[in-house]
């Protein structure tokens, strides 16, 4: 491969320590030199602030063992003669259709072209890139390991983006179940953090502080607390809340409105009836934009669960104090 010259933002130092999950790259080459060229070009590049890390197969066999696992590989670079001729395009082909991978970028890497056409190839597999392997200069791989990375993310976006959705709508569904005001906060708690997946992301639960509030009638109390607050949930808790909590609180009674710190959320909801309630959240981690929009989705019809939710009690209140004036007329 050439030296070409690589502009230096292309490639940050490595020296820096990375905190970030780094990129998952498999190489699947039978030639030892490919996987140090590949190495040795590639040393320092990042992307999103996450550094590459890669796995070595020598044949499509080693590869195929590695794939059957649970994995994240977000890039593949696989070569087309192996241990047979067509070893990369039957392993491209099980990779879509039997392992049923459809997220991960695969490019196609050979030292043969005449073997396998370009064209039939990128008309008959599921592939994203084919390269001859006299092609790849330094800059051209850098610009391959973009692309397919780029790509690779966008694509787990829109599947986080739906998954949320999913899980949105189920943890609704979940609210609407809620018999009582403090049940309905309860459940609002546990299922925000199902919406956000925060288990799958590894924070750990407990380390949220969440509080769920009510003002009703002039007076705001606590209706749910998460574990490690579950003290509050002793008298009105109210005198108990953090002062910074207390303060967020009646900022929002104040201004009418929710916001989002960089670690923190406030919900907002004002029923038909006049009723004002807040959501309370701290998160261990940044809050970023895709969960921040699930949240605004997720809050929305929190909102209109918890209207019905004073409507039906209401209701229900009034027909206890009929069914009591009558018992009382009747005895």
């Amino acid at each position: 491969m050439s030296d070409d010259l690589v502009f230096s933002d292309e490639l940050p130092s490595g020296a820096a320590l990375h905190t970030a999950s780094p990129w998952q790259v498999l190489i699947v080459d039978d030639e030892p030199a490919v996987h140090e060229v590949t190495k040795l070009v590639m040393a320092g590049f990042e992307m999103d602030g996450r550094p590459l890390q890669f796995t070595h197969c020598y044949s499509a066999d080693e590869a195929r063992k590695v794939l059957s696992e649970p994995n994240e590989f977000a890039l593949i670079l696989l070569d087309v003669v192996m241990e047979t001729e067509t070893a990369g395009l039957d392993l491209a082909k099980q990779i879509r259709e039997v392992i049923g991978n459809l997220n991960v970028r695969i490019v196609l890497r050979t030292g043969q072209p005449g073997q396998a056409p370009e064209e039939q190839v990128i008309k008959d597999y599921d592939i994203n890139d084919y390269k001859e392997k006299t092609d790849l200069t330094r800059r051209r791989l850098i610009t391959v390991f973009y692309a397919g990375l780029r790509a690779y993310r966008d694509l787990m976006r829109i599947e986080s983006a739906r998954q949320g959705l999913r899980r949105s709508i189920e943890a609704i569904s979940q609210i609407y179940d809620s018999r009582s005001l403090r049940s309905f906060a309860s459940a609002v708690l546990e299922q925000v953090n199902q919406v956000l997946d925060l288990h799958g992301q590894g924070v750990c639960a407990s380390h949220i502080e969440a509080y769920t509030a009510n003002n009703g009638n002039g007076a705001l109390r606590v209706l749910a607390a998460t574990d490690a607050y579950a003290q509050l949930m002793e008298g009105d808790g109210l005198t108990s809340l953090p002062v910074h909590v207390h303060q967020a609180i009646e900022h929002a009674l104040a201004m009418k409105t929710g916001h989002y710190g960089e670690r923190l959320y406030i919900g907002y909801f004002k029923t038909s009836i006049g009723s004002e309630n807040i959501i309370y959240m701290e998160f261990p981690e940044p809050v970023g934009q895709l969960a921040r929009e699930l949240l605004e989705i997720f809050s929305r019809n929190v909102a209109i669960a918890y209207d019905t939710m004073l409507q039906r009690e209401d209701t229900e209140q009034a027909l206890r104090a009929t069914i009591a004036k009558l018992e009382k007329q009747l005895g």
